[in-house]
């Protein structure tokens, strides 16, 4: 028994040692499920590709750690991933139309109530109240257009006057209203001059807000400036759109649905994926009351996410549902008092889409890889993949885009189940642990059957 002690007990050591041991191998084409041959169109050393939405369907991570690309002998290149943003749209002034307002001298009421009225001589009369601290100078009225773009938020007023005045300032406060009779302070005391000094020049003909403010609903503007004989005529007046940050260009992904029950409804994608929002169509108009669920895996418990109500009428439906980049593998529907439709509305989620850019090592052609479980992530960062002395040359927006061809086999769909080999070495722990519990109890069972067997003989 000793024997076979000692061998067990080698073995186990020697599967450890290997195990422990286990080198990296050098990544192939072949350690991938599936490849696309990428084609360039111009010789460069970098290209960009934008990512094919069967990359995102079948990539084993959400966060597409398992995408490569090699060359032609195999070799795994450098690449950076990129979040793509949409085209910044042009910001556009929108012109106002300018009334200028004659003030008479504030006047008391018999409540003890301060009153500035401003008239004009098409017969508009404006009233403030408790203007009397301030003083008031010349004013003009700006009024809205009608088309103003829909969530038009103000950042901005630019100013025009013709008369060439070289040196004159004031301030000016800036009012807003829905109705011409209840006013509101948008900014008090923006600056606003042209002043010359020889050859130097300084103009300040814009009123900047100190944040920015939403005009809808808002018909007028009221500019108050603190001077009661302004040199100039405003004749000009534009508003100016905030500047918002550019939106992620998104890629939307059909989820596959199955009716559960006559009031649950149950959608998957193939794999996970980090979703900014959900959209849910109905097939038809009408409304249906839900719950909404999701989970990040299939064996993940279920998360709340919404109770809402979905419809559709006249080729409108519900706002999309928002989430912050959540992994979501499945998503659950179940209606409140009600039953599911005959047709099963439609699910979609949309993520942030993704360019992949790669520097052209090595002979072509190139291949685009992606699906294995056991990737690391491999991606460097666009500092380390275009060094920033050649980006202060190179236009990065200039970068040659490939076209990907249609997809092949490479490794198979048994990559998209393989394990790492830091899952390896676990197993092994494991099995080793295991080994040495039964390789211990059977040690105590001999000695076990060896005491009772020397018992028995006396």
């Amino acid at each position: 028994m000793k024997k076979w002690h000692g061998i067990l007990l080698a073995t186990l050591m020697c599967t450890a040692t290997a195990a422990i041991s286990e080198e990296p191998v050098a990544e192939s084409p072949q350690d991938y499920a599936f490849g696309a041959p990428l084609e360039l169109s111009q010789p460069a050393s970098w290209y960009r590709v934008d990512l094919p939405l069967t990359v995102y369907a079948q990539s084993v991570w959400p966060d597409l750690r398992d995408v490569r690309v090699f060359n032609h002998d195999g070799e795994r290149v450098p690449f950076t991933l990129e979040t793509q943003r949409a085209a910044a749209s042009p910001t556009q002034p929108v012109a106002l139309r300018v009334f200028p307002l004659a003030g008479e001298k504030p006047a008391t009421t018999d409540e003890g109530q301060t009153v500035v009225r401003l008239r004009s001589p098409s017969g508009v009369d404006i009233q403030i109240d408790g203007e009397s601290e301030k003083p008031i100078g010349q004013s003009y009225l700006l009024a809205l257009p009608e088309t103003l773009p829909e969530n038009f938020t103000l950042s901005q007023l630019k100013l025009g006057w013709s008369e060439p005045v070289e040196n004159w300032r004031s301030r000016v406060t800036v009012m807003f209203s829905r109705d011409m009779r209840n006013w509101n302070t948008l900014q008090e005391d923006a600056p606003v001059m042209a002043l010359a000094s020889g050859s130097d020049r300084l103009k300040i003909d814009q009123i900047n807000l100190d944040r920015p403010f939403s005009l809808e609903g808002v018909r007028y503007l009221l500019m108050v400036f603190d001077t009661p004989n302004l040199p100039v005529t405003i004749n000009q007046a534009s508003a100016l759109p905030d500047s918002a940050p550019t939106p992620l260009e998104q890629v939307t992904m059909d989820a596959s649905g199955q009716r559960i029950s006559a009031s649950e409804a149950q959608y998957q994608w193939a794999q996970p994926q980090l979703f900014s929002a959900v959209s849910i169509r109905l097939a038809d108009n009408g409304v249906l009351p839900v719950a909404i669920a999701w989970r990040s895996a299939a064996d993940a418990e279920w998360q709340p996410l919404r109770k809402t109500v979905l419809w559709a009428q006249n080729d409108q439906l519900s706002a999309p549902l928002n989430l912050a980049g959540e992994k979501v593998q499945a998503l659950r529907i179940t209606t409140l008092d009600a039953r599911l439709p005959g047709e099963l509305p439609q699910v979609s989620g949309s993520r942030d889409r993704q360019s992949l850019v790669f520097n052209a090592q090595g002979k072509g052609p190139f291949m685009l890889a992606w699906g294995n479980r056991a990737a690391q992530p491999a991606a460097v960062t666009l500092d380390e993949l275009i060094p920033e002395a050649l980006r202060k040359q190179l236009d990065l927006a200039a970068i040659p885009e490939v076209q990907v061809a249609d997809r092949v086999a490479l490794g198979g769909e048994g990559r998209l189940t393989a394990t790492s080999p830091a899952e390896r070495q676990g197993m092994w722990k494991t099995l080793l642990v295991w080994g040495a519990l039964l390789l211990g109890v059977a040690v105590l069972v001999w000695m076990a059957l060896r005491i009772w067997r020397e018992v028995k003989a006396a």
